[in-house]
């Protein structure tokens, strides 16, 4: 499939920690940080990963002294949270917030499936605390054989919280009796104790429910991992739940999905799923390019991408499955700024950024910063800044510095091309790249054109946001300035969420 003549050896990618391995570490060290906007955020981000792994960490938050962050870790536990999680939601019952304490209590019922109705706080705690852990699990067991299916269905959401391995035949057996609602259930119960024999069901389900998907993630195995597969192949991109569990275990035959991950990625030209440069990269984007990068072909696909938009790419040196969507890359790399809101086919120039590892592409990618179309110019950039190729500061210096190409003098002035894109600001993102790279000469360059009066405000924007990510607090005294003098709110308020952001990292 691939070219023999390449550089590049065909070998195995260097191993990369999973999307998944990173958040669970990422949301473990914020939780520990002692700062309640970390801790939020830990409580948020655990919640919507679904993660086991987040019961520890979140447990000693749930007595915090932020309203907030107890009602986040409330109902990230109601998620997360298992046997050790009780004890905690318990103590909340009595929560001064209202909120919280409902939420506890709705966490409790559907973890225990033991009603609260009619029972004071100390009487519901007794009844929450009666019997050890196995005879509470033989009550649910016999109550999820119970011939109510609302009773049935309660018991079944409870042992996916609290269930141990022992309760694996009995879901299987009985959660696709309740219906769909019994299924997802039986696939989250599965999730906290399935074993290699509950394979059969969950890859049934793979290609319909996001649940299976993560049930199979954590079991592993080739049977797991070909179940993912299918669900990738009927969804494809759109599949985030297939993709971050395929990246979880370290799959690396992704290289028939190809085409289909480098679609998962935005652009900053699509109105639909724009690419948000001055935001951190989004999860399809993290895990989109682990699944290219762990196929072993990330940088022969980096050398393609940069041969159509350097016009020397050939259709019989290209694997078939990427002729296709590298092909229709060439309507939009004409000249300026042209935006497609049917269909933006240009996401590969996207993802170069992400799946980028070779500094040899250094000297090309300097050369793109000249190519007739800025969206070419722009990822060339992002691509330096992801490689820190502090040689590229002077040549996106220079790119900045080019007059636009636009006769209108507002378009000129705001770098808006084409109706409504009056959000778009293609200097500026050079600007943020040029933040991404780093190093002393882009920030002292960034800082300078922050606060000069001769830039222009898509500039003044993307310098503020290129210092955010740089991150020095040498940087804080000219953000301070355009925090406090700009005439633009917008610039103002991004400099002084900007300073903020450092000052809390220096700390």
């Amino acid at each position: 499939m691939w070219a023999a003549s390449w550089v590049w050896a065909a070998g195995a990618a260097a191993p990369e920690p999973s999307f998944y391995d990173q958040e669970v570490a990422r949301f473990t060290r914020l939780a520990a940080s002692g700062k309640p906007a970390l801790e939020v955020e830990a409580a948020q981000g655990f919640y919507h990963l679904r993660c086991q792994a987040g019961e520890k960490p979140l447990l000693p938050l749930a007595a915090s002294g932020n309203v907030l962050v107890r009602l986040e870790t409330v109902r990230a536990l109601a998620v997360c949270g298992g046997r050790d999680a009780l004890a905690a939601l318990i103590d909340r019952l009595d929560d001064p917030h209202w909120q919280v304490a409902q939420l506890a209590r709705d966490a409790l019922e559907r973890m225990t499936a033991v009603s609260s109705q009619g029972l004071t706080n100390q009487q519901y705690r007794q009844r929450l605390s009666a019997g050890d852990w196995k005879t509470r699990e033989d009550a649910l067991l016999a109550q999820l054989d119970d011939k109510d299916a609302g009773r049935a269905l309660a018991a079944l959401k409870a042992l996916a919280a609290v269930g141990s391995a022992r309760c694996e035949g009995p879901v299987l057996r009985r959660g696709p009796q309740l219906g769909a609602e019994g299924v997802r259930w039986a696939e989250l119960a599965l999730e906290r104790f399935g074993t290699q024999a509950a394979l059969p069901f969950l890859a049934s389900m793979a290609p319909h429910h996001p649940e299976a998907c993560w049930a199979l993630g954590r079991i592993g195995g080739q049977a797991a991992e070909e179940a993912l597969l299918q669900a990738m192949a009927r969804w494809r991109e759109r599949r985030l739940d297939a993709m971050i569990n395929l990246d979880r275990l370290h799959f690396v035959r992704c290289e028939p999905f190809m085409g289909d991950l480098l679609d998962a990625f935005g652009l900053v030209i699509f109105r639909s799923y724009i690419d948000e440069l001055h935001l951190p990269p989004s999860a399809y984007q993290q895990v989109a390019a682990k699944l290219i990068v762990r196929t072993g072909r990330s940088q022969q696909v980096v050398d393609l991408i940069l041969q159509e938009a350097e016009g020397t790419r050939k259709d019989a040196a290209t694997p078939p499955n990427l002729v296709k969507v590298l092909s229709a890359m060439a309507q939009e790399l004409k000249p300026g700024f042209v935006r497609n809101d049917g269909r933006t086919v240009a996401q590969p120039l996207a993802a170069l950024p992400h799946i980028i590892r070779d500094r040899r592409f250094v000297p090309r990618l300097i050369a793109l910063l000249n190519h007739p179309a800025y969206i070419v110019r722009i990822y060339a950039a992002e691509a330096l800044g992801s490689l820190h190729a502090e040689e590229a500061v002077e040549p996106i210096l220079k790119a900045i510095r080019q007059p636009y190409a636009f006769v209108d003098e507002a378009i000129h002035a705001s770098g808006k091309h084409f109706g409504d894109s009056r959000y778009v600001r293609w200097h500026g993102y050079l600007c943020i790249a040029l933040g991404k790279l780093g190093g002393e000469a882009a920030r002292t360059a960034l800082e300078e054109l922050a606060q000069s009066a001769d830039s222009t405000r898509d500039v003044r924007y993307g310098s503020v946001v290129g210092l955010r990510f740089l991150g020095s607090p040498k940087s804080l005294p000219a953000l301070e300035k355009v925090a406090a003098a700009d005439i633009v709110w917008n610039i103002r308020q991004t400099a002084q969420e900007a300073a903020e952001e450092i000052r809390l990292r220096s700390k």
